[in-house]
């Protein structure tokens, strides 16, 4: 049947990538048609990233799972249907590299970049319209958790943009005097984060200006909505005040315009208590030409290093200096050269850029653009395959020695770091919070800070201590082996700063304000100084989720010491508990349980749920529960884990409960009884294997094993079969592989068996025959039961030499399975084999004895509780009746098929019975409804096979069953 056709195109030319809000990739106007999502997910990874990647590197990301060869060739695979969707354009393969040709390539991301430092009001606008929403907005890759570790570091970023991009464009919208433009943006704004008061209270001072008091008020009360649904907590005080003021129409526009503008407390306050420290940088900087200095700047979090940079970087650029900033985060540890990219951008986006770098050789340019794109006048293309990426460090050259291309990559960074900050005045680069940097990152920066001679600069560097693993204290050590001066170790603020602080802080807004409280809770830590006098002034510090988060351990540090207690049982029990299980969880009796929830509800960390029916209570947020178990003890934690666990098994059905026994296993496993754990988990997935949550299932028996279950092989062969059963055949074959090695001879036929069907299903016959073959004889000399396995096993080895075309075998496979299958009195076992008997009589075009066979074995098959042999019988037997002319019968039987495959979840099953019951619709004239089935048949046989998400001729001819 034919594909549907593709979608018109649209009239623009090149390729098109928006990864701001869903993925949508054109070439000249038209979607880029993949069988795959992996084919779209490298896409999008080279242009985001613009860089060349080794075909490793590719390999290791999308198919974590597999072994080198399936995930090259799969990688192969995958690259070929890229290239085809794209026209055989921009895309550049070689043997070792994959890169994606920037030329023609029109990028969203690269519009919201360029705004970033911006005041142009269209430049901003046009960076605002391309956030059509999250970074890549419902795309994901369940099997390639690298991929969705990148996918969220870039959303993490991206947030951070589109904020900026909007409170950039609200201010200069502002300031050309329009405020309805002003209004939207900071709408937007709000929309990004609702719970940033800040941004609220902006909009309400726009709304205001623009003469929509009865907006504002409305903006208040939704605000007040907001977080009472989402934190359970009120506006803090200034945004009440702000609200009030509007009220009683007591704003003063002078205020309210200074209100609206979104300039974040700290740049407003003066840099305090740290004049040593900025003499020495000033001391410092003044000696770093020509030759340059590295400076170290350590402390704790919040204690000011950001600030002190800051102030150098103002002096500096004031005096007619360069000034390069990055950070590194927390979250992006595992993208390399994360900062120094941070870098290189934004000195990129430099208008003298050009005339910097144009000094650098040839050969720097193209090792640069392997991190970045350069300006038009300078690319510089590489011949593909001269060099590739390595994931955890530098470039990688195909054709010399490695680390002469390291030191290549190095040297090149460094050239062009100090190229685009050099100068008669010394440039400045800053790299804040290098203790979540890289070891790509790290490597060039040691690299640069012993190679300052002869480059005008002074390189700061500034880490937390307290952050610092194994690797980065070494990494520490070889920097403060070269740097300038001793690092300067930023100490905490005394009194008399804080005062200096407080009274900066405008006079209008400095009356709600007492230093010794914001001395003693922000007990001298910069940040803390900055949130307490932001809020009480009614301003933003740079991190409102830092006041969130202060906000909710202060709401829970008021609580008595009785609530404490059933708090912390209850933050370990989970989101929602009742009250008995809450007091023996907790040990207290049960008016002491009563009291203590009382006071959580009555201050609002806890609700009360249902309708006066059995009592049960639930934390108010879930960053309310999370606060409170991270607040517990370790040993506490353990402690009311185990006790929580033993309350749930002794509660009456315990035991057939699947939801019960997975949250026993969590319990038990949190307790540290990694035994009993063990063993609850393989319950809870024999639970759901009943009833057929073949994926839930999975997870528990692969945490059963992971946590030391004494039964390995029976879990294997288990988690194989499951695996095989969802369609991860590459998986599946891994995991009975490595039962086999280990198995007694006793289970050697069940394994072989397993093995067998996973290579049919692949279409690797001769693989399967063997595997088969070698089951059949280890059970020859049995009896019993072991006799039905072989009928099984038989029947199996018949449908292999039926789709080999040796019918003669099939059939004799079917005549000695139905023998063995009768003396076993397994009508399941029987049933097969008639099926076996009709699909022989059917392809030797004896249709009346095929269809009298297969509906023998459709009645046989209906009382055993393998859903798969149903299926396949009423499968093969629609097949017949389609064939013999009755096309009804066969689209009925198929339906009632796909609704046991969708029960049952049995994935490539279920594509075949798809793809039949499209061909079935289509004979018949239904043309819409198949090609609705035809598409859902497309997508499962693209999710299942040697990868999952990779397609392999073989699966799609596999639908007879």
């Amino acid at each position: 049947m034919s594909r549907p056709p593709l979608p018109s195109a649209r009239s623009r030319s090149g390729l098109e990538v928006r990864v701001l809000g869903p993925l949508d990739a054109r070439v000249d106007g038209a979607s880029v048609v993949v069988d795959t999502r992996k084919a779209l997910a490298i896409l999008t990874l080279l242009a985001v990233e613009r860089r060349p990647y080794a075909r490793d590197e590719l390999a290791a990301m999308f198919w974590p799972e597999s072994d080198e060869e399936s995930a090259r060739g799969a990688l192969r695979r995958t690259l070929s249907v890229l290239r085809a969707g794209l026209g055989e354009r921009w895309l550049r393969v070689d043997r070792t590299v994959i890169a994606l040709d920037m030329a023609g390539v029109q990028l969203d991301l690269a519009t919201l970049e360029g705004a970033q430092g911006s005041s142009d009001r269209t430049l901003l606008s046009h960076a605002a319209e391309a956030a059509r929403g999250p970074f890549l907005a419902g795309f994901s890759l369940r099997d390639s958790p690298d991929f969705d570790d990148w996918r969220a570091t870039q959303g993490a970023a991206v947030e951070r943009m589109v904020a900026t991009v909007l409170d950039r464009l609200s201010a200069a919208a502002e300031l050309a005097g329009d405020l309805v433009g002003a209004v939207a943006a900071a709408a937007r704004r709000v929309d990004l984060d609702a719970l940033d008061e800040s941004a609220q209270r902006r909009l309400m001072t726009l709304l205001v200006r623009s003469g929509d008091r009865a907006g504002a008020i409305r903006q208040y009360r939704t605000s007040v909505a907001i977080l009472e649904r989402e934190l359970g907590v009120s506006p803090l005080a200034a945004t009440t005040d702000l609200y009030e003021s509007i009220r009683d129409s007591r704003l003063d526009p002078v205020l309210a315009q200074v209100a609206a503008a979104p300039v974040p407390v700290a740049r407003r306050l003066p840099l305090v208590g740290r004049d040593a420290e900025l003499a020495a940088l000033l001391r410092t900087h003044a000696d770093s030409t020509p030759s340059g200095r590295l400076v170290l700047v350590t402390g704790e979090a919040g204690i000011g290093k950001t600030r002190l940079g800051e102030a150098l970087a103002d002096i500096v650029e004031g005096n007619g200096g360069t000034t390069l900033l990055a950070r590194a985060w927390s979250a992006e540890t595992a993208i390399p050269y994360g900062p120094i990219v941070e870098l290189l951008r934004a000195g990129i986006g430099r208008p003298d850029a050009s005339d910097r770098l144009a000094r650098l050789p040839p050969r720097a340019l193209v090792d640069l653009e392997r991190l970045v794109t350069l300006p038009p006048t300078l690319a510089v293309r590489a011949p593909v395959g001269s060099t590739a990426a390595d994931p955890g460090g530098p470039q990688v050259v195909a054709t010399e020695d490695r680390s002469a291309a390291r030191v290549r990559m190095l040297d090149a960074v460094a050239e062009a770091l100090s190229a685009l900050v050099g100068g008669p005045i010394p440039g400045v680069i800053i790299v804040e919070d290098v203790q979540w940097a890289d070891d790509a990152t790290r490597e060039a920066l040691t690299w640069l800070a012993r190679r300052l001679n002869d480059r005008s600069l002074i390189l700061v560097l500034s880490w937390r201590p307290e952050d610092l693993d194994d690797r980065g204290l070494a990494f520490a050590a070889r920097l403060e082996e070269v740097a300038a001066i001793d690092p300067l170790r930023l100490q905490r603020l005394d009194r008399s700063a804080v005062t200096a602080m407080v009274e900066a802080v405008p006079t209008a807004n400095r009356a709600a304000i007492e230093v010794d409280v914001v001395v003693e809770e922000s007990e001298g830590i910069p940040l803390y100084v900055v949130e307490a006098l932001a809020a009480a002034s009614g301003r933003s510090s740079d991190g409102p989720h830092h006041g969130v988060r202060a906000l909710l351990r202060e709401r829970l540090a008021t609580v008595g010491e009785m609530a404490s207690q059933v708090l912390a049982a209850a933050a370990v029990i989970g989101r929602s508990f009742d009250l008995a299980t809450v007091r023996a969880a907790s040990g207290r009796t049960e008016d002491e349980t009563v009291a203590a929830l009382e006071e959580l509800v009555r201050r609002g960390i806890v609700r009360e749920l249902g309708d006066g029916g059995s009592l049960a209570f639930d934390f108010a947020h879930a960053k309310l529960r999370d606060t409170a178990y991270e607040g517990t003890s370790l040993a506490r934690r353990r402690l009311l884990h185990r006790r929580t666990a033993e309350l749930l098994r002794s509660m009456p059905g315990a035991a057939q409960d699947r939801g019960r026994l997975a949250q026993i296993a969590r319990h038990e496993r949190s307790a540290g009884r990694d035994a009993d754990a063990a063993e609850a988990f393989r319950e809870a997935g024999v639970r759901s294997r009943s009833v057929y949550a073949n994926r839930e299932a999975l997870e528990h028996f692969e945490t059963a094993l992971a946590l030391g279950h004494p039964d390995i092989v029976g879990l294997q062969l288990t988690i194989g079969e499951l695996r095989t059963m969802v369609g991860d055949y590459a998986g599946a074959s891994a995991m009975l592989e490595a039962a086999a090695a280990v198995a007694s001879e006793r289970d050697l036929p069940a394994i072989e068996m397993s093995l067998g069907l996973i290579h049919v299903r692949r279409g690797d016959l001769d693989s399967a025959a063997s595997h088969l073959d070698a089951a059949i004889e280890s059970l020859e000399d049995r009896d019993g039961a072991e006799r039905a396995m072989l009928a099984r096993i038989l029947v199996e080895r018949g449908l292999v030499a039926l789709r080999a075309r040796d019918l003669e075998r099939a059939r004799g496979c079917a005549g000695d399975a139905l023998v063995m299958a009768e003396e076993a009195k397994d009508p399941a076992a029987v049933g097969a084999a008639h099926r076996l008997l009709g699909l022989v009589a059917r392809e030797r075009g004896d249709l009346v004895v095929a269809r009298a066979e297969l509906e023998r074995s459709v009645a046989l098959a209906s009382g055993d509780p393998d859903g798969a042999t149903a299926i396949a019988a009423g499968n093969s037997l629609a097949l017949v009746e389609a064939a013999a002319g009755d096309r009804a019968a066969a689209i009925d039987r198929l339906e009632r098929a796909l609704g046991a495959c969708q029960r049952t979840g049995l994935r490539h099953l279920e594509a075949a019975v798809e793809n039949n019951l499209a061909d079935q619709l289509h004979a018949v004239g239904r043309v819409e409804d198949a090609m609705d089935h035809l598409k859902r048949a497309v997508v499962i046989f693209a999710d299942v096979g040697g990868t999952p998400g990779e397609l392999e001729p073989e699966l799609w001819k596999l639908v007879e069953w």
